[in-house]
């Protein structure tokens, strides 16, 4: 029989179907390995998307440990739910504000970051009403064409000192389009351009890098980094660089085990057809926790260092493994499975079927129990 699954943060219900184990030992040393590549500069982390969707409340006191003292998140809600985990910590807002919610940024101590021309004003105008200068970041836009100045809204910022002035901005800021690709040329192109853009600010700080900047050098290093997948071990560094640790297990549970014969399908749309007498095993994980559809006929499972290959279209509560090929020892009704672990990882996942990990990670659902090692 499979041994009991030992959990070092709580046991896990009797009736639980499927759950991820975090290593947050893992992103600890993803973290310092990250840092430690930064001796001149300032190792933030983005916890965007619940952070990434590993949990964001039993992720920051694992960086908090570590020394991060300075966070992001995408939008406005994501603040207000980080700022509640978090009293005394810098959390910046990367999509800003929009209409009407800049008490609520003043009232959480949440920073903006200030991506347009009438954004700014509109900040400058909080400032100006409560009298005193208030925080944020500005976000140069240098070629990813999704968010920050353009050309025509920075020179309106540049003519407009005077708004400029009752602002407390705490650097400038950009994104690598292609940071992934040490040999990009995109990368120079844009290092270049963000340094034109900021010389106008001399004393302000700058940041443009992610993880995959880190690993670009020093040049694009400035004052701080905003490191989001690799504190996940969602990036591979280049060779010769110190690993990243994978963080994560995905785990589901065998609900029922049936003898299958030669000739039958498996699942919705009969996309799979036997070729011999099989023994199959449904699993209690679907799509709904986020074990992703396109995975179906293409993945496999892991019990005890046998693979168990997924057969049949992934449905929205169950998968079906073919277990014919393990010993019978090793499975059985309520014995647990890997679809995640240190050799198949969740990039390996997502490669196998044309995304990127963070894709994976972001759609874990709710029903998906998270335990933490």
């Amino acid at each position: 029989m499979q041994p009991l699954l030992a959990i070092e943060s709580a046991p896990l219900a009797s009736h639980t179907t499927s759950f991820l184990e975090i290593d947050t030992q893992a992103i600890a040393h993803n973290y310092k390995t990250l840092q430690s590549k930064l001796p001149n500069s300032t190792c933030a982390a983005v916890l965007k998307a619940d952070a990434y969707g590993f949990g964001i409340e039993a992720i920051v006191p694992t960086l908090q440990n570590q020394g991060c003292n300075t966070f992001f998140v995408a939008h406005l809600e994501e603040g207000l739910f980080l700022r509640a985990c978090l009293k005394n910590s810098l959390i910046y807002v990367l999509s800003g504000f929009l209409p009407n919610t800049e008490g609520l940024f003043v009232e959480n101590t949440l920073i903006p970051v200030l991506t347009d021309f009438e954004m700014t004003k509109n900040w400058a105008k909080e400032c100006q009403k409560r009298d005193q200068k208030l925080p944020c970041a500005l976000h140069v836009d240098t070629g990813m064409r999704r968010s920050g100045f353009d050309q025509k809204d920075f020179s309106k910022l540049l003519e407009s000192w005077g708004l400029l002035g009752v602002l407390d901005i705490h650097f400038v800021m950009s994104h690598l389009v292609s940071s992934h690709d040490l040999v990009d040329p995109l990368n120079e192109q844009q290092k270049l351009l963000f340094d034109s853009l900021r010389h106008h600010f001399p004393n302000v700080k700058a940041s443009l890098a992610d993880t995959g900047g880190i690993y670009l050098g020093s040049p694009y290093h400035y004052d701080l980094v905003r490191a989001g997948k690799g504190l996940f071990g969602l990036f591979t560094p280049p060779e010769g660089a110190p690993p990243l640790q994978p963080c994560l297990k995905l785990f589901g549970r065998i609900l029922q085990i049936r003898q299958a014969h030669k000739g039958d399908s498996v699942g919705y749309g009969a996309t799979y057809t036997l070729s011999r007498d099989s023994k199959l095993a449904t699993l209690g994980i679907g799509f709904a926790d986020g074990y992703d559809r396109r995975l179906s006929n293409n993945a496999f499972a892991h019990i005890q260092g046998f693979k168990a290959p997924v057969i049949g279209r992934i449905s929205m509560d169950y998968t079906v493994i073919d277990v014919t090929d393990i010993p019978e020892s090793l499975y059985y009704v309520g014995g647990w499975v890997e679809l995640v672990n240190q050799a198949l990882t969740l990039d390996i996942l997502a490669h196998s079927i044309g995304t990127i990990s963070r894709e994976l990670s972001t759609r874990f659902g709710q029903r998906l129990h998270r335990v933490y090692k």
